[in-house]
C-alpha cells in the first residue's frame, strides 16, 4: 500500500524557496561558530603577549578544544536523535557565544591559564562538538531525498566560507585588542542565531517527523540504546567511520602544513644545494615573501575542494543509489596516486608541480569527505539515528587528526616519509570506499534505488518505500 510523500517532499514541492531559505539561514548560523573559534587564530599573537602564554601552552589550548569536541560530537548525536537538532543548535550557540564572552573577561595573572583553559574547553565542546552535528540534523530534516546531495553540498561549504568571513571581519578590530575581538565575536554569533530562532524549526510541517519517530519508539518501549544496538552491529557503519577518519586525517595535515610543504618546494627551487646553504635555505623558509607566495597558492586547495563538494553532491543525486559510492572510489584512487607521487619525490619537485599536487589533493579529498557525513550517514542511520552516525564519524575524525598530528611531530620535515604515511591512509580509504560500493550493490534489491528515506537498518519496509519513491517520482 502506497504511503503519502514525506513532509519534506511536500514542503519542497509546494515551496522550494522556503527549503533553500532554511538551508541558507542554517549556514549563516554556522558561520557564528567560526567567529568564536577563528577569533583565536586572528588574535593569537596579541592574546599570547597579553596573557603571557607561550607556544607550548597554546598547543595545550588547541589540544583541549579538540579533546572536548569529541565528547560534544558524541552527545550531539544522541541529543539530536532524541530531542531534535534544533534544540541542540540553541544549546550550542548559547554555549560557545557565552563562553567566548566570558573568555574576554578572564583577568591575566599567574593562575589565569587554568581559567582560559576551562572556558576554551566549553568552546570546544559547544562549537567544535555540538554545532556541525546539529546543523546537519536539522538540514536533512528539510531536504527531500532526491536533492540531498546537491543541497547538503551547499551546507558543506559553510565551514570554508565561515572561516574566511570570520578572519576578514575580525582582522579589522585587532587594533582594539584581543578582548574586543572576542566580545565582537560573541555578539555576531548571537546575531547570526536570531534568524534561525525566528524563522526555522526542527522540521517542516505542524508535526515534526523526527519527533513523531521518537514518540513512536517511546510508545513501543524502544529506548535510544535499543535503537543504537543494530547500528553498532553493522560492519558498514564502522567502515564509514574509518573512511571518514582517514580522509579527515589527510585533510587536517594539508590544511595545517600545505604552506610548509609549498615553502620547502619553493625554497628548494631557489637553493638546490640546501644542505650546503642551510642558513640561506632556512632563511628562505621563514621569509615574508615566501609566506605570501605560498599562502596565496595554498588557497587553491580550498577553492578546488569547494568545486569537488558541488560535483560529488550533484553526482550523488543523479546516480542510482547502488552506484553512489562509486564517486568515493573514483575520487580517492587519484588521491592515492598523488600521495604515492609525493611520497617518492618529497618537496624536491618544481614549485608549479607542488602547487598543482596540493590543488589536486583538495579536489580529490573534499568531495568524498563532505558527502560521508552529509549523505551516507543518513543512509546508514536513517531518520532515527542519522545524527548519531554523523557524530560517531566526527569522533573518528578527531582521533585520526590527533594521531596524524602526533605523527607529523615525530616525522618533522621529512616530506617523503610524511606523504608515504598519508599514502598508507589513502590505501585504507580505497579499501573502505570499495567496501561501501559493494554493500550498495548488494543492497540494491532490498532498498529503494534512489530514495534517501530508506536506511540500511530498515530493509523490511523496502518494498513500501519503493512504492513511495515511484509515486513521488511520477508526481515530479
Amino acid at each position: 500500500m502506497d504511503r503519502q510523500p514525506s513532509l519534506r517532499t511536500q514542503t519542497y514541492t509546494s515551496s522550494p524557496c522556503k527549503v533553500y531559505g532554511v538551508i541558507i539561514l542554517l549556514c549563516f548560523c554556522y558561520f557564528g561558530k567560526y567567529f568564536c573559534t577563528s577569533n583565536m587564530y586572528v588574535a593569537k599573537a596579541k592574546f599570547q603577549e597579553d596573557a603571557q602564554v607561550n607556544d607550548s601552552q597554546m598547543t595545550i589550548f588547541f589540544s583541549v578544544g579538540y579533546f572536548f569536541s569529541m565528547f560534544g560530537k558524541a552527545s550531539a548525536g544522541a541529543m539530536s536523535d532524541t530531542i531534535g537538532g534544533y534544540k541542540v543548535i540553541l544549546i550550542s550557540v548559547f554555549g560557545y557565544a557565552t563562553a567566548t564572552l566570558l573568555f574576554s573577561f578572564v583577568p591575566t595573572g599567574s593562575s589565569a591559564l587554568y581559567g582560559f583553559l576551562t572556558i576554551w574547553a566549553i568552546v570546544g565542546y559547544c562549537a567544535l562538538g555540538l554545532a556541525w552535528v546539529s546543523i546537519v540534523a536539522v538540514a536533512t530534516n528539510w531536504i527531500p531525498g532526491p536533492f540531498l546531495g546537491r543541497m547538503m553540498a551547499i551546507v558543506s561549504m559553510a565551514p570554508q566560507l565561515g572561516d574566511v568571513l570570520a578572519r576578514l571581519v575580525l582582522s579589522n578590530f585587532l587594533g582594539y585588542g584581543w578582548r574586543t575581538v572576542f566580545q565582537i565575536s560573541s555578539g555576531i554569533a548571537f546575531l547570526l542565531l536570531l534568524p534561525v530562532l525566528l524563522f526555522v524549526r526542527n522540521a517542516p510541517g505542524a508535526e515534526e517527523e523526527t519527533h513523531q519517530a521518537a514518540a513512536k519508539d517511546t510508545k513501543d518501549g524502544q529506548s535510544y540504546m535499543q535503537r543504537l544496538m543494530p547500528l553498532v552491529k553493522t560492519p558498514l557503519f564502522w567502515v564509514l567511520c574509518l573512511l571518514s577518519g582517514s580522509l579527515y586525517g589527510t585533510r587536517t595535515l594539508f590544511l595545517l602544513y600545505s604552506t610548509n610543504f609549498l615553502a620547502a618546494s619553493y625554497c628548494f627551487g631557489l637553493h638546490p644545494n640546501a644542505e650546503q646553504e642551510s642558513n640561506v635555505y632556512q632563511g628562505c623558509l621563514t621569509d615574508g615573501h615566501t609566506s605570501s607566495v605560498t599562502a596565496a597558492a595554498s588557497s587553491i586547495y580550498t577553492l578546488l575542494g569547494c568545486v569537488s563538494v558541488l560535483i560529488v553532491g550533484v553526482l550523488n543525486d543523479k546516480l542510482p543509489k547502488r552506484h553512489r559510492a562509486a564517486t568515493l572510489v573514483l575520487f580517492i584512487i587519484p588521491l592515492l596516486c598523488t600521495m604515492v607521487f609525493l611520497g617518492t619525490s618529497g618537496a624536491r619537485i618544481p614549485y608549479p608541480i607542488a602547487v598543482a599536487a596540493v590543488a589536486f589533493t583538495g579536489f580529490c579529498l573534499f568531495g568524498p569527505y563532505k558527502v560521508l557525513g552529509a549523505v551516507f550517514a543518513v543512509d546508514v542511520g536513517g531518520k532515527k539515528l542519522k545524527s548519531t552516525c554523523t557524530a560517531f564519524m566526527g569522533v573518528f575524525d578527531n582521533m585520526f587528526a590527533i594521531f596524524m598530528l602526533q605523527a607529523k611531530g615525530l616525522i618533522g620535515d621529512d616530506w617523503t616519509l610524511m606523504f608515504a604515511s598519508v599514502a598508507g591512509l589513502c590505501v585504507m580509504s580505497v579499501f573502505c570506499s570499495s567496501f561501501v560500493w559493494f554493500v550498495d550493490l548488494g543492497k540494491a534489491e532490498a532498498c529503494a534505488p534512489d530514495s534517501i528515506e530508506s536506511s540500511f537498518l530498515e530493509g523490511s519496509d523496502a518494498v513500501q518505500r519503493r512504492n513511495t519513491f515511484d509515486e513521488n517520482k511520477h508526481q515530479q
